[in-house]
C-alpha cells in the first residue's frame, strides 16, 4: 500500500476507515454543460495522493485540467475546453479549438505545420485530438493491495476511399499515484498502406513554468525549427517572465536513452514549493525524437515537451529520407509515455541523477 495522508494501510484497514473508496481515489464521468464545451464527455480522477486530473473521451482521450494538491501544472488556453463538432482542419486554424491541457495528441496521419503531398492539404497537427473515443470504459479495483484506476477507449480516424487508423488507448494511474501512463496500439485497419504519425504534446504551464525554472534532457543533438529559435539555442533550458511580443520557439531534439532504454525530459522548478517538478517518460524505440515548445509570452506561457515517432514535416522530406512512419494494412505499434510528479529536493535531486546521470 501507498502512503496516505501520512498513513500505510491495508486494504481492509483503509475499508474500515472509509464508507466508499471515492472518499479517497475514483474516476467520476460527466458531462459539460455549457459554453463551446457544452454536451462533451469528461471523467474526473483523484488518486489520494493530491493528484488530480481530467480526461477527455471526445478529445481522443486527452487530458485537461491536472493539479496536485490544488497546484495547477498543465497550461490551459483561453479557449478553454471546446467540443469536436467545433473543429475548423484548415491551416493553423486548429488553434482555435487547442485548449491546452496536460495532454494533446497529434496525428493521427500528420502533425506539425499545415502542409499538401498528393493534392491533399494537412491542417496543423492533424485530427487525432478532435476525434471522440468509442468503447470507453472506466475501470476501478482492487489488484492485490494496489487500487488501479484504468480508462479505456478507442479513436478511429476513418475517411472514405482514405486509410482508417485505429488508436486504442488506456489511461492508468493508482490509489496514492502522483504518475499517469497512457499507453497505445495504433493499428492500420485499413486496406492500403498508411502514414501514421504521433506526437504527444505535453503543455506545462504556471507556477511550474517560471523564471527559476529549467528544462533537463540528456541530448544527442538539437536543432532549432525557426531562426529566431536559432538565435537561442544556447538558452533553449531556460526560461524567462511573460514577455510581450515573444515568438515562439521551437526545437527538434534527439534524446538520449537511459539504461532500461526510455527517454526522459522534466521541467523542475526548485524555488516552488521546497522543490516541485513534471517529468515525462517514454519509449524510445517508438518516439526516437522530441520537440520542445517554448513560449515565454502573455497568456501563452507554456513549455511543451513532445516525445514523437518522427523529425517534423514536410511530408515530402520525410518521404525521400525515408524517416516517414508508415503502416501496412494489419500492421500495429505500441508505444507509451508516462507523466510524473515530483516533490521536494531529495525527488528533484533523484530526478536529475536519473535524467542526466552522474
Amino acid at each position: 500500500m501507498p502512503d496516505l495522508f501520512g498513513q500505510s494501510l491495508t486494504p481492509e484497514e483503509l475499508a474500515e476507515r472509509v464508507g466508499r473508496i471515492e472518499q479517497v481515489a475514483g474516476a467520476r464521468p460527466f458531462v459539460f454543460d455549457e459554453g463551446p464545451a457544452r454536451g462533451m464527455r469528461g471523467i474526473d480522477v483523484w488518486t489520494g495522493s493530491g493528484l488530480v486530473f481530467t480526461v477527455l473521451p471526445d478529445r481522443c482521450l486527452d487530458i485537461g485540467s491536472a493539479r496536485l494538491a490544488g497546484r495547477p501544472f498543465a497550461w490551459e488556453s483561453s479557449t478553454g475546453p471546446v467540443s469536436p463538432e467545433r473543429f475548423d482542419p484548415e491551416g493553423f486554424r486548429w488553434l482555435r479549438s487547442f485548449h491546452g491541457g496536460l495532454l494533446t495528441t497529434c496525428g493521427l496521419r500528420h502533425f506539425g505545420a499545415p502542409d499538401e503531398e498528393d493534392g491533399q492539404r494537412w491542417g496543423l497537427h492533424g485530427r487525432a485530438s478532435h476525434l471522440s473515443a468509442e468503447r470507453v470504459a472506466v475501470e476501478c479495483a482492487w489488484h492485490g493491495d494496489q487500487y488501479r484506476i484504468r480508462i479505456r477507449g478507442e479513436v478511429r480516424e476513418a475517411e472514405v476511399f482514405r486509410p482508417t487508423l485505429v488508436l486504442e488507448r488506456t489511461i492508468t494511474t493508482a490509489l496514492g499515484s502522483r504518475t499517469i501512463q497512457v499507453a497505445d496500439r495504433i493499428t492500420n485497419a485499413g486496406h492500403a498502406r498508411s502514414a501514421a504519425m504521433l506526437l504527444y504534446h505535453v503543455n506545462l504551464g504556471w507556477p511550474l513554468v517560471s523564471p527559476s525554472s529549467r528544462l533537463l534532457v540528456d541530448v544527442e543533438s538539437v536543432s532549432p525549427v525557426t531562426d529566431h529559435a536559432a538565435a537561442a539555442q544556447d538558452r533553449h533550458c531556460e526560461f524567462q517572465p511573460p514577455t510581450e511580443g515573444f515568438e515562439e520557439q521551437v526545437y527538434q531534439i534527439v534524446p538520449k536513452a537511459g539504461d532500461d532504454g526510455l527517454a526522459r525530459a522534466a521541467i523542475v522548478n526548485p524555488d516552488l514549493g521546497g522543490g516541485f517538478a513534471v517529468s515525462v517518460t517514454w519509449t524510445l524505440e517508438t518516439l526516437p525524437q522530441m520537440a520542445e515548445w517554448k513560449m515565454m509570452g502573455q497568456g501563452t506561457y507554456v513549455v511543451g515537451v513532445e516525445p514523437m515517432n518522427c523529425p517534423f514535416p514536410p511530408r515530402e522530406a520525410l518521404r525521400q529520407r525515408g524517416a516517414m512512419p508508415e503502416l501496412d494494412p494489419g500492421e500495429s505499434f505500441e508505444t507509451a509515455v508516462t507523466i510524473g510528479v515530483h516533490l521536494g529536493a531529495e525527488e528533484l535531486a533523484d530526478l536529475e541523477k536519473t535524467i542526466l546521470g552522474g
